[in-house]
């Protein structure tokens, strides 16, 4: 998926994986919440891949209609067994939701992983921006509709990135949610790795309904909002019911 040209883009390689962003000399405003959605495209989501494609569009378009739209940037990624970007951080008013795809669902579940790798690049991007003097604040949304069982991170390694950037002052804070979709048969693992990893809030949304699947899509948009208009408070914004 191709949102903006290469020459707006930079590319960072972090061990064993690389993100990307807009470079900070190409960007319009000098606070931004970095946002970042990531979706589980394992074999098990095959039979409503369809609807969490809508999902993602709807949150796009509802941040599109937010007071704080210009001070949004989202990166959008898939997780099987392996994580794939993609986009990178990107202006939200540059992303159209009618690029994105409904994904080809196989393989297991690197949830763990793909945690890890938005939350890295939710806060080494930041470090660039904030060595540049802006003020960021980070959002990141995991969904799932199973329990991990492929990754090669722990639930350790994912908590100590989740308070690495906010320790190192890059973030003024972060916000990490895990959703579950069809999951409620693992809703006590997925609790158990919320705990485990200091998430911010786990939502079990239940069947992968229309209306759910809808439901989920305000409330995504409803915290983004909510943790953009927190910036500058110095704190993050309080979880909102879903």
């Amino acid at each position: 998926m191709k949102l903006i040209d290469t020459k707006t883009m930079q590319t960072t390689q972090i061990a064993n994986f690389a993100f990307s962003g807009v470079r900070p000399d190409k960007l319009g405003s000098t606070e931004y919440t970095l946002v970042t959605l990531a979706i589980d495209i394992t074999g098990s989501v095959s039979g409503f891949e369809k609807q969490l494609l809508s999902m993602k569009q709807a949150v796009v378009e509802a941040c599109h209609r937010s007071p704080r739209a210009d001070y949004l940037m989202l990166r959008s990624t898939e997780f099987n067994e392996t994580v794939r970007e993609e986009h990178g951080f990107t202006e939200l008013t540059r992303v159209d939701p009618a690029v994105y795809k409904a994904p080809r669902c196989s393989g297991s579940t690197a949830l763990f992983d793909a945690t890890r790798n938005a939350v890295v690049a939710t806060n080494e991007y930041a470090r660039m921006l904030s060595d540049q003097d802006f003020s960021v604040n980070g959002l990141v949304v995991v969904v799932t509709d199973g329990d991990d069982n492929c990754s090669h991170y722990t639930t350790s390694d994912v908590a100590a990135e989740v308070v690495r950037g906010v320790q190192h002052e890059w973030l003024e804070s972060l916000n990490v949610i895990l959703v579950g979709v069809n999951a409620s048969c693992y809703s006590g693992q997925l609790l158990a790795f919320r705990i485990e990893a200091g998430l911010t809030q786990y939502v079990d949304v239940g069947d992968a309904t229309p209306a759910k699947l809808a439901q989920l899509a305000q409330f995504v948009s409803r915290s983004i909002s909510a943790q953009s208009q927190s910036l500058g408070t110095g704190g993050a914004s309080q979880a909102l019911v879903f």
